[in-house]
């Protein structure tokens, strides 16, 4: 019995944990000289007022910090940043999954008595049996499977305020999951695009990475 509760107590703990696959594909012309780099990190119109999107912009500020970029006003910042993001309606998804249960008999002991009377005797006694779990079978479930995105853009702002696009970098992150809530998985995917950053360009990597 022990056994089918360790089991079930392995698989609360694999559910308590989750792992995000963030697939990532990045371009860029950014050089080996960024560290220092100014930047404004700028919301879209839909975007401003957003404490969702706020959230979300921290987060990417932090991992920019971090790789040498230095936050500043917007009539300082050498590059502007823009991040966009988004989650689908889901799908489902059809499944199999194992059923576990009692196997067999791996040994068995018997305990008794024997006692004598002249020429004739008696037993008393009780078999215990040492069973074995494993797969005895399996089951047909399904899910609703949700597919999220991060858009990441990095733009010369001398070009911007020309009014030309210069694009220095850009990259898109898509993972798919059964989390359909954006807010649990984002800041994961955030990190995951930062791993290697900026990568080389036209390369494709994916990142696994526990949610916190």
């Amino acid at each position: 019995m022990w056994r089918v509760v360790f089991i079930v107590f392995l698989a609360s703990l694999a559910s308590a944990c989750t792992t995000v696959r963030s697939h990532i594909s990045v371009f860029h012309e950014l050089d080996a000289g960024i560290a220092g780099t100014t930047y404004a990190l700028v919301p879209f119109k839909e975007q401003e007022g957003s404490l969702e999107h706020k959230t979300y912009e921290q987060a990417v500020k932090q991992e920019l910090n971090a790789k040498g970029f230095k936050e500043a006003p917007f009539e300082q910042a050498k590059v502007v940043v823009f991040i966009s993001y988004g989650i689908d309606t889901g799908k489902q998804v059809v499944t199999s999954y194992p059923i576990f249960g009692q196997t067999g008999v791996s040994s068995s002991h018997t305990y008794g008595t024997v006692q004598s009377y002249g020429s004739y005797g008696t037993y008393s006694g009780s078999t215990t049996y040492t069973p074995t779990y494993g797969v005895v079978g399996s089951g047909v479930g399904s899910r609703t499977e949700y597919t999220r995105f991060l858009k990441l853009d990095i733009l010369d702002k001398a070009a911007a305020t020309e009014q030309k696009i210069k694009k220095l970098y850009e990259a898109k992150v898509i993972s798919s999951g059964r989390s359909g809530q954006l807010a649990a998985v984002l800041p994961t995917m955030i990190k995951a695009l930062f791993v290697d950053f900026p990568g080389k360009s036209g390369s494709a990597r994916t990142v696994d990475r526990s949610t916190d």
